[in-house]
């Protein structure tokens, strides 16, 4: 994937301005960066208009106060000179609407800072960002202190696409990293195919376990000829499949064996596929300890 020109969400919180330093120093020392803030629109109660400024005055005050910090922000973030753009509206809106008219390879946003719960930015801004850009997503939350060595990519059949493999073979490159193919299959899936072998071993519990181990030997093949199409080292990829809550065990998985960076795969913009975007991406979001990168197949190809 390219990572020529990013867009990165700043609401000046640590998290935020955390995960707009990791892009700058280890992702993409080397891109076009934006700077976006998003004013949403001030509350300007009738009954105190007599006392306070007008709803314009405000806005215009809230506009200069930001476009101030943000350019204080970009000051010590990179050694380039980012430009720096205020917006007024609603944050997801306003950041979707920048990425897509402006061209960007890729939006950056941070974990929102002002929440006490430990996964802060989900069910608002950066959710919703996730969910509806046709630009792929960053969400840097806890970044680690160099550039990611080690990818994990769950993948199923409705999230390996074209771009995503692309997207994982190239970042694979370009930080020389080792990556993890994941597949969970569902508990109810796992249990049926259990059932099954241990019915087809006549009560030998040693050989249904052996059949199923069978199973998800070829399932793994399966993904390394998938892998191998889109040029990646097979010297680089490990596959992994396992069974469970897709989402767990993906969070699961990055923990113990310390991904630098989480890779998603989905097919649209707006409509939610449902291996990976519905509980299973909601649990990654909340729950992942490294930087997750949703990469969105377009219709019609990958850009």
């Amino acid at each position: 994937m390219k990572l020529q020109k990013i867009l990165i969400a700043v609401d000046f919180s640590q998290p935020s301005t955390a995960g707009a330093k990791w892009v700058s120093e280890f992702l993409a020392s080397d891109a076009e960066l934006t700077l976006l803030h998003v004013v949403e629109p001030v509350h300007h109660p009738e009954f105190a208009s007599r006392l306070l400024p007008s709803a314009e005055s405000l806005d215009t005050a809230a506009r200069d106060d930001a476009m101030h910090r943000l350019r204080d922000a970009a000051s010590y973030l990179t050694a380039s000179e980012p430009a720096c753009v205020v917006r007024a509206g609603t944050p997801h809106e306003v950041i979707v609407n920048v990425a897509r008219e402006g061209g960007f390879d890729l939006v950056v946003i941070g974990p929102h800072g002002d929440r006490p719960r430990r996964s802060r930015f989900l069910g608002t801004t950066a959710d919703r960002v996730v969910r509806t850009s046709p630009v792929p997503v960053l969400v840097a939350t806890h970044p680690p202190a160099r550039a990611p060595r080690h990818l994990l990519v769950p993948v199923d059949e409705a999230s390996i696409t074209p771009r995503l493999l692309q997207s994982v073979r190239e970042l694979a490159e370009r930080f020389d990293a080792d990556i993890t193919l994941l597949h969970v299959w569902s508990n109810a899936v796992y249990s049926h195919v259990a059932s099954m072998s241990y019915a087809t071993a006549h009560g030998n519990e040693q050989a249904a376990r052996d059949e199923i181990a069978r199973e998800l030997h070829q399932a793994s093949v399966h993904w390394l000829n998938e892998v191998a199409r889109t040029g990646i080292a097979r010297a680089r990829v490990t596959a992994t499949v396992t069974y469970g809550h897709a989402g767990d065990v993906t969070v699961d998985t990055a923990a113990s064996t310390n991904a630098d960076m989480i890779v998603v795969g989905r097919r649209t913009p707006r409509v939610v596929a449902p291996a990976l975007l519905g509980s299973t991406i909601g649990t990654v979001l909340h729950e992942a300890r490294c930087p997750i990168l949703i990469v969105t197949e377009e219709p019609g190809g990958s850009r």
